[in-house]
């Protein structure tokens, strides 16, 4: 079954964020933890005609290490948030305009135009979204790494 946004490779990942982190490491494969408590968050990115298209994941390690590499934050915040699962205010923001950034993981040429409609931890998921991410069409996990912060796993899912 075709999926409505195509799903991007390693180089693909490197391409778009290696722009933002330098020295980023992405390889295929991963656990994805998507449990209500495992601390995940996720952008979702909604078609034009505003339903839910794809979603792109980080677990909660990688959703830490985003939030605090994109302001360049101290490591020592990477090691309290990551033991609490909880994202500061800034690192929210922060994983949100990554999220955005990552549409483009999931549009070619040809495919529906996609835009981020908000970010949102695992336990809040609106239903459509939930939805989408209990039957996917397509899911790919990527384990990501990035220079002093750490990494974790991330993953893409189309409807």
């Amino acid at each position: 079954m075709a999926t409505m946004c195509p799903l991007p490779d390693a180089q693909k990942i490197v391409q778009i964020l290696g722009t933002l982190f330098d020295g980023l490491a992405v390889k295929p494969g991963g656990a994805f933890d998507q449990t209500l408590t495992g601390g995940a968050w996720f952008g979702l990115f909604v078609a034009d005609n505003g339903n839910p298209a794809a979603l792109c994941g980080a677990d909660a390690n990688l959703a830490v290490s985003f939030g605090a590499a994109f302001s360049m934050l101290p490591v020592a915040v990477v090691k309290d948030a990551t033991s609490t699962r909880q994202l500061t205010d800034v690192m929210k923001e922060n994983v949100r305009e990554i999220m955005n950034i990552c549409t483009r993981l999931m549009m070619e040429d040809a495919s529906p135009h996609l835009k981020l409609d908000q970010i949102y931890a695992a336990h809040s998921l609106p239903a459509p979204a939930a939805a989408l991410l209990g039957a996917p069409r397509g899911r790919r996990e990527f384990q990501l790494q990035l220079p002093k912060y750490g990494g974790g796993v991330m993953t893409l899912l189309s409807a």
